[in-house]
């Protein structure tokens, strides 16, 4: 290519090292390498780059101060006058101040991730599943590009802040699932995931009007595992066949996770009968009858599970903890009302009463115990029969909830399955995906945004893919019929997420 022989050529007479002439590009050292090498070539933008830099540079001007500056790279609409991005442009409805698609047709957000998060409104997002291109390991050339920093350190403190406008986009109860791979440096794993995962738990954002303090609450730390994984040379460690996908919330209490975990149970494999001969419930005279049977089944009962003769790890088994505990009953409300009803219930009752939680207290001889029954928050709880008789008397409110909160029975203790199947776990072992025709081309398996969408995105929330790359949480949103939005900073990813989504809005910023 002529423009790169004319740049080795000035590099050469004015004496300039690669790692020099990469600083005044502002590239990485290796892009100028692969550019003089004749490995690859230059993008458009770049290719505008060298000959905006070499110009200056035969100027006699220094490259330090008149290089191509973002200011005049990046208001490209006047800057791109001889370039294919030009003809690039023209493919996008340029409409920034639509952000909310309206049906589950992806909307597709080309520009850097920043720029793009800021057009999108705050707690509008349910729902964000991401990989992001993982550090030192592709270079696509684009200047602004993720996983091209010069540190993991540098990696690290850009996916942080990034977090923060995540935070910001993000529903009071909404997920983000973060898909993260580790590297290797000098044969030493680098742990870039826990690091991050730990710098985003540490750091506390203000948010709002109120200056409200919110960050990270990490939920699980998720295994992928990869059955079809892929092989290794090495000689002096073991094959990775592993990544994490950790699976962060909002801290902030304010409102429940949306999870909807009935919709990803599995089916049981094992038997799900408990001890046929003993009632599941029974009445207080019908338990006093029964001890006696109950105490001769215990001292007959044995365990012949994994964990037999292992003193240390049978309470791992449910079986085995039965076994320790035995036939065993305990006393609970024969119906469970939703807390929130009683504590609204509770409260209009106070206001009429005029009384606080803390003469409420002096009046039971208790301390901090009352204040629980008014709360609807992670605190709260229930008044127990007995403190529901003496509240009664305090209040004096009516008899609506009496039977409800008063009336008791015994409850044998099994092993209980859920009707709808088990919780799949934190260890999902999912295949790798390619693209056909692209046998080169690693994609997101679209096992992994579909478990993510279908546990923290309601039929009428919005996903997000801030890496959107091949475009595979959109093609899934869409199949599931849920809102996304898929942000892209390579305009050329547009047409292979078209090909896979099929109608998709676009926007350029």
């Amino acid at each position: 290519m002529e423009l790169l022989k004319k740049l080795n050529n000035y590099r050469l007479r004015n004496k300039i090292s690669q790692q020099n002439l990469a600083k005044k590009l502002k590239v990485a050292y290796s892009t100028v390498n692969r550019w003089l090498t004749r490995k690859t070539t230059p993008n458009d933008m770049q290719k505008y780059n060298i000959e905006e830099t070499l110009n200056a540079l035969t100027k006699k001007q220094s490259l330090n101060t008149k290089t191509i500056t973002k200011e005049k790279e990046y208001p490209i609409r006047e800057r791109i006058k001889n370039l294919k991005i030009k003809e690039q442009l023209a493919m996008y409805e340029i409409d920034i101040n639509n952000t909310i698609p309206k049906n589950n047709t992806p909307l597709v957000i080309i520009g850097d991730v920043m720029d793009a998060l800021r057009k999108i409104p705050s707690e509008s997002i349910s729902c964000i599943v991401t990989s992001p291109p993982y550090w030192n390991l592709r270079d696509y050339y684009i200047e602004g590009q993720i996983g091209r920093e010069r540190t993991p350190e540098e990696y690290i403190n850009k996916l942080t802040e990034i977090s923060y406008e995540l935070l910001r986009v993000l529903k009071k109860d909404g997920a983000y699932f973060l898909n993260i791979g580790d590297t290797y440096i000098d044969k030493g794993l680098q742990l870039i995931p826990q690091r991050l995962a730990y710098r985003m738990i540490s750091d506390v954002q203000t948010i709002g009007k109120n200056k409200k303090k919110i960050g990270w609450l990490l939920r699980n730390q998720i295994i992928w595992h990869k059955p079809n994984h892929m092989p290794s040379p090495v000689k002096s460690r073991f094959t990775n066949t592993y990544e994490v996908i950790y699976f962060f919330s909002r801290n902030d209490w304010e409102k429940d996770l949306y999870f909807d975990i009935d919709s990803l149970r599995i089916p049981y494999k094992s038997s799900q009968e408990n001890n046929p001969d003993f009632p599941k419930y029974l009445g207080e005279e019908e338990y006093k009858k029964i001890i006696p049977i109950i105490e001769d089944k215990n001292k007959s009962t044995k365990y012949n599970g994994k964990f037999k003769g292992n003193e240390r790890n049978i309470g791992a088994s449910p079986g085995g903890r039965q076994s320790i505990t035995g036939i065993n009953y305990i006393k609970k409300r024969k119906v469970e009302l939703p807390r929130e009803v009683i504590c609204d219930y509770l409260r209009k009752w106070r206001k009429t009463r005029n009384i606080s939680a803390e003469e409420i207290d002096k009046i039971l001889g208790y301390k901090h115990t009352a204040g629980h029954w008014f709360r609807k928050d992670a605190g709260g709880s229930l008044p127990t029969p007995d403190d529901w008789k003496k509240l009664k008397k305090i209040l004096n409110f009516d008899d609506k909830y009496d039977t409800q909160m008063t009336e008791m029975h015994y409850v044998l203790q099994t092993i209980d399955y859920h009707p709808k199947g088990k919780n799949p776990g934190d260890i999902w072992e999912i295949k790798t995906a390619k693209l056909p025709n692209r046998p080169h081309f690693s994609v997101f398996p679209e096992e992994l945004p579909r478990k993510a969408i279908l546990s923290c995105c309601p039929s009428d929330g919005i996903a997000l893919d801030p890496f959107a790359g091949s475009g595979t949480t959109g093609k899934v949103a869409k199949e599931l019929n849920r809102k996304s939005i898929l942000i892209e900073l390579q305009s050329d990813f547009v047409k292979l997420i078209q090909e896979r989504c099929g109608e998709i809005s676009k926007i350029f910023v």
